[in-house]
C-alpha cells in the first residue's frame, strides 16, 4: 500500500490545503482561511499528501473538559478512496485520541457522504445523533465508536500493558475472570437474543461459558473473508480503565474479556452465527493461527473457553456454588446452568 506524507497543519500554505480538501467534501459548510486558522489553535489538523497533491485532511478535537470525548475526523477526496488513505489518516487519528487520553472516541459525517458513513460503521461506530446547521437541509451525522474498534483484530500494545500490570488485573481471581466472560452472555440476554447460559467447569483448570445468542458480530471484507468482532485482544471502550465502569457481583469493576484473554493461558473463542462457525484460538491474549469455520451445528450462540495462567492465577478453580452464589448478585434473570466436566 502506498504511504501518505501526513503533515500537521502549521503556516498558511498547510492552512489552504487543508481548507480546500475540507471544503471540497464538506461543501454545505465550507470554512474561511480564518476559521482554519482559528481551528488550528484548539484542534490537531493534520494534511495528506500522494506526492505532492492534497488527497485528505483529518480534525482530532481534543476532550472538552466535561468528558474524557476525543472526535476523530479523516477525510479522503473522493477520487482518491478504496486505496487505504482513509485508514492511514484514521490510525494516526485514533493514535492521537489515546495520546489525549480519550475514554471515547466519536465522528462527524455529512449524511450524504455515503462512503464515508459505510467506512465509520464498518470501523464500529453507530449513529448516536443527527443535526442541522442553520441554514442548511443537509444533516450532520454524530458517530461513537460503539465497544471496539474494528480497525484491526489485535492490539499488542493493549495485551502487553495488562501482563505487565497481570497482579492487578488479576484481583479476583479466577471467579473474577468468570463473571467478566458471564457478562457478556448476560448483555446478550438483556438485548433479548439469549435466554440460556451455561458454566462449565472443565478438568483441566478451564471454564466454559455457552449461550445461545446471536453469536459474536461478523463482518465480511470486499473479498468476502470474515473477520469476528475483535472483543478478544482489543479493549472494550466501555469498560477497560473506566473509571465508573459498571460493577461486578464480586465488586470489582469490569474491565472487558480482553483482560480475561490476556492472562489466560489459553482462550478458544467458537461463534455459531445464522451466516456461518468460527472459532480462534488465543494464547496469552494473542491469536493462534487463522479464523477457522466450523460446522454449523443448526444453533447460534457463542462459546468462550477460558484456561487461567497458573503463573498469573495459581491453579485453584472456583467452586460450582461459589460461582452459582456470585451470579445470583446479576441484576438478570436468565437462567444459569453450572456444571462440572
Amino acid at each position: 500500500m502506498v504511504e501518505l506524507r501526513i503533515v500537521p497543519v502549521d503556516g498558511d500554505a498547510l492552512v489552504e490545503d487543508w481548507r480546500e480538501v475540507h471544503n471540497a467534501i464538506i461543501p454545505t459548510a465550507p470554512l474561511s482561511t480564518d476559521e482554519v486558522r482559528e481551528r488550528v489553535q484548539r484542534n490537531h489538523l493534520d494534511v495528506a499528501y500522494l506526492g505532492d497533491t492534497a488527497v485528505g485532511c483529518s480534525t482530532v478535537r481534543p476532550p472538552d473538559g466535561e468528558t474524557d470525548t476525543v472526535t476523530v475526523i479523516a477525510r479522503i477526496l473522493p477520487e482518491y478512496r478504496r486505496r487505504g488513505f482513509g485508514e492511514q489518516l484514521y490510525r494516526r487519528g485514533l493514535a492521537k485520541a489515546d495520546e489525549l487520553g480519550a475514554t471515547a472516541v466519536e465522528t462527524v459525517i455529512l449524511a450524504t457522504n455515503e462512503e464515508g458513513v459505510y467506512f465509520a460503521q464498518r470501523h464500529g461506530f453507530v449513529e448516536t445523533e443527527r443535526y442541522v446547521l442553520d441554514g442548511d437541509t443537509i444533516p450532520f451525522l454524530t458517530m461513537r465508536l460503539s465497544t471496539h474498534s474494528w480497525l484491526s483484530s489485535t492490539d499488542t500494545e493493549h495485551v502487553a500493558a495488562i501482563q505487565r500490570e497481570a497482579s492487578r488485573y488479576a484481583e479476583g481471581g479466577v471467579l473474577h475472570a468468570a463473571l467478566e466472560v458471564i457478562a457478556y452472555a448476560l448483555d446478550e440476554a438483556r438485548e433479548g437474543t439469549t435466554d440460556h447460559v451455561r458454566v462449565i467447569l472443565h478438568d483441566d483448570g478451564s471454564v466454559s461459558v455457552e449461550d445461545n445468542g446471536r453469536g459474536t458480530a461478523v463482518r465480511f471484507d470486499a473479498a468476502g473473508v470474515p473477520m469476528v468482532k475483535p472483543i478478544m485482544a482489543t479493549k472494550d471502550l466501555r469498560f477497560f480503565e473506566v473509571a465508573d465502569s459498571p460493577v461486578l457481583p464480586d465488586g470489582r469493576r469490569r474491565s472487558g474479556m480482553s483482560v480475561v484473554c490476556a492472562l489466560s493461558e489459553w482462550v478458544e473463542h467458537t461463534n455459531r452465527r445464522t451466516e456461518g462457525s468460527w472459532t480462534q484460538r488465543y494464547e496469552h491474549g494473542l491469536p493462534r493461527g487463522p479464523l477457522t469455520k466450523v460446522d454449523a451445528s443448526g444453533s447460534t450462540g457463542t462459546t468462550i473457553r477460558f484456561r487461567p495462567d497458573p503463573a498469573v492465577h495459581g491453579t485453584e478453580q472456583p467452586t460450582l456454588e461459589a460461582l452459582a452464589e456470585a451470579c445470583s448478585g446479576f441484576d438478570a434473570t436468565t437462567p444459569i446452568d453450572f456444571l462440572r466436566d
